[in-house]
């Protein structure tokens, strides 16, 4: 064998390498924007529902804060601002993944609402109705 065999070779190598790397990459971020969040949707989505069973209007947000704190969130994430709290599910293709959303005026909540990412206004078929009085001037 002779030195330009063995670099062909090696770069045959490195090109089946470098191929594999891209492809695996490519199914990952298909993984990601379609099948993740589906698969997860419905474990998620129990957890917001938890979380606005929790949730009452007129209730205090700090005593919303610390039962919330005990609840499970394996699937969500959240953002706390001055009075207001979101919970989110994972991603979805489609921006389909439900938004919980809880606002106090005062420390006292006034709006508990479930959307999809796609936009505030739409509400998910099988999420339950809005509790409290949901203005979408504040969105």
């Amino acid at each position: 064998m002779t030195s330009s065999d063995k670099s062909s070779q090696t770069r045959g190598k490195i090109f089946t390498l470098g191929n594999t790397i891209v492809m695996l990459l490519f199914l990952g971020v298909i993984y990601f924007l379609f099948f993740h969040g589906f698969v997860f949707a419905n474990a998620a989505n129990a957890e917001l529902l938890a979380i606005y069973e929790v949730a009452e209007v007129g209730g205090s947000l700090r005593e919303l804060d610390e039962q919330v704190a005990k609840l499970p969130q394996t699937w969500i994430t959240a953002s706390s601002h001055r009075d207001l709290r979101i919970f989110s599910a994972p991603l979805q293709f489609g921006a389909s993944e439900w938004y919980l959303r809880i606002e106090a005026e005062e420390g006292l909540i006034t709006c508990v609402r479930i959307h999809t990412a796609d936009s505030i206004r739409y509400h998910p078929e099988a999420a339950p109705p809005d509790k409290g009085e949901c203005s979408f001037e504040t969105y």
